[in-house]
């Protein structure tokens, strides 16, 4: 008996929940009896009295694809009716035992501002999320949309509905302001101007802390098809590159404002961030070295991202936005008092992405307020609260019958066991597929071929050198000054291509940064 082979195999937790789909499956059911956990189109969002202050969060489920359940994936995200004391979500998290005989599962329940389930429609998340975000901005306040998940949750499908639904909403309660965007998209620590071809741009620090892309293209827009247009060619122009998750996975950050102007009251600012989605191990195995750096890129960037907005939720003194660029770029969307912000986490109900789901909620949850997420003496991140099932356990006399019986079968059919040998696996088909961004030149001309001729002039007139470095209003938000009000106090600002007025270049001393001196006089 010792030396009898084990009809238990070591198996990872995708396999395993597969093949004890069954058994996972009843106990998900069972527990939506149970509570009353029946899955619910509905939605209770935040007060509408007024503008959310501060940083709130909320949570879309996407449905699971028909790709998906055909694999043998379920669904494992209930999403209840939101009820007065708040939306919740509950994550079925199957597990395995160490003996991988016995099973069970942990029922995770959050709680967040607004939850989404699949047969909510994208009307719904405008409505519920976005609405007052860009009826503020509209009103000389500054807000953000920002969207967070793993690649393939959602994050860009329902950032595209929520442009498609707020840049009318803007146009309509402007009147005669003058409206301006920019695009800009970070990679690693560097940034790229997607409304100039990608060409990378300068970061630099104004005087109110914040970090600013300069110079970039600013395009003025007369109506909502216009900026939609923009937007669009900008997104088509992003970083994207085919990995094992899905053929058009975003490397990148991407970062898109848009600045409205009236002469009776500050400038107003909607910021709206579709973040590169976040990568496990097991999402990477599959990836070749370029899409592995960049996925420790984007994962760092994320981390320093999460560190800083739950340094902010613990009120510790000091926040660290300068270990990043993101949190450089977004340092400004987390002053509760001037801004509002709204993120909007994406999951997965798929049961292979379990854990990534888990990952969203939990951070989300430190996003929101809810604690600083670490248990004691532990650095694990943790949140919501959790259900223990005991599921029984695998029929393991079964296992061994039916691995005898398929035995017997092979020998009545002559056919003898093969050694295991390891196979050589070839190259996945999309290492062999390029990055959008090595054909960003043919990207451009093909969009700009159809864009309407007038924006077409607009657009090339931005990226003209004299408009880029002349642009008045880039250079008064650096300032820290409003329109129209002249700049007369001497300052000390790093802006590139800026000099005092009859001043000497000085030789180039590796040792020394040059930090210019100048005077700016803004037109009114």
């Amino acid at each position: 008996m010792g030396g009898a082979e084990s009809v238990i195999k070591n198996t990872d937790k995708r396999t395993s929940r597969k093949e004890n789909a069954p058994t996972f499956k009843a106990a998900i059911k069972r527990f939506r009896e149970q509570y009353g956990h029946a899955e619910s189109d509905s939605v209770v969002a935040f007060g509408q009295q007024g503008a959310p202050s501060g940083i709130r969060v909320c949570v879309r489920k996407r449905p699971i694809f028909p790709h998906e359940t055909k694999t043998s994936e379920y669904d494992v995200i209930t999403v209840p009716p939101g009820n007065s004391n708040g939306c919740f979500v509950t994550i079925h998290d199957a597990r395995m035992e160490a003996d991988l005989i016995k099973m069970y599962m942990n029922h995770h329940t959050f709680k967040f501002d607004a939850v989404f389930s699949e047969k909510c429609t994208n009307d719904d998340v405008y409505n519920s999320t976005a609405k007052l975000l860009v009826t503020n901005s509209t009103q000389g306040q500054q807000s953000t949309i920002m969207m967070y998940g793993q690649t393939g949750s959602g994050k860009t499908y329902t950032m595209t509905a929520l442009q498609e639904r707020a840049f009318p909403d803007i146009f309509k309660k402007c009147g005669d302001a003058m409206i301006t965007v920019s695009f800009v998209e970070l990679v690693g620590d560097k940034c790229y101007d997607m409304l100039n071809v990608g060409q990378q741009v300068n970061l630099t620090t104004g005087t109110d802390g914040g970090t600013y892309p300069y110079p970039c293209a600013e395009v003025e827009v007369s109506s909502a098809s216009e900026l939609m247009a923009l937007v669009r060619h900008a997104n088509s122009l992003r970083a994207t590159a085919a990995t094992g998750v899905h053929d058009h996975s975003s490397r990148s950050h991407a970062i898109c404002r848009i600045y409205i102007n009236k002469h009776s009251q500050t400038e107003g600012v909607l910021t709206l961030v579709d973040l590169a989605g976040t990568e496990h191990r097991i999402d990477s195995d599959e990836h070749n070295a370029e899409r592995r750096k960049e996925g420790a890129l984007i994962n760092a960037s994320l981390s320093a991202l999460k560190d800083c907005i739950r340094a902010n939720a613990s009120g510790a003194t000091f926040v660290g936005y300068r270990n990043n660029r993101l949190t450089q770029l977004l340092k400004t969307c987390f002053d509760g008092n001037k801004h509002s912000t709204i993120i909007i986490a994406t999951i997965s109900p798929s049961a292979k992405d379990t854990e990534h789901s888990l990952n969203t909620l939990r951070h989300a949850c430190i996003m929101d307020g809810q604690g600083t997420g670490e248990t004691a003496g532990s650095s694990h991140i943790t949140g919501g609260s959790t259900i223990k099932e005991k599921l029984g356990s695998v029929d393991v006399a079964a296992l061994g019958k039916a691995k005898f019986e398929a035995r017997q079968k092979a020998r009545k059919a002559g056919i003898q066991e093969q050694p295991q040998v390891p196979k050589v696996k070839a190259p996945p088909a999309h290492h062999s597929k390029q990055s959008s961004a090595v054909v960003r030149g043919q990207l451009d001309r093909a969009g700009m071929a159809s864009m309407d001729r007038q924006l077409k002039a607009k657009l090339l007139e931005a990226r003209e050198n004299d408009c880029l470095r002349d642009n008045a209003l880039q250079k008064r938000r650096i300032m820290g000054e409003q329109a129209g009000i002249q700049i007369e106090k001497r300052r000390t600002v790093n802006v590139p291509g800026l000099q005092k007025k009859g001043a000497k270049k000085k030789p180039h001393n590796p040792r020394e940064k040059e930090r210019p001196e100048f005077i700016v006089e803004v037109p009114e």
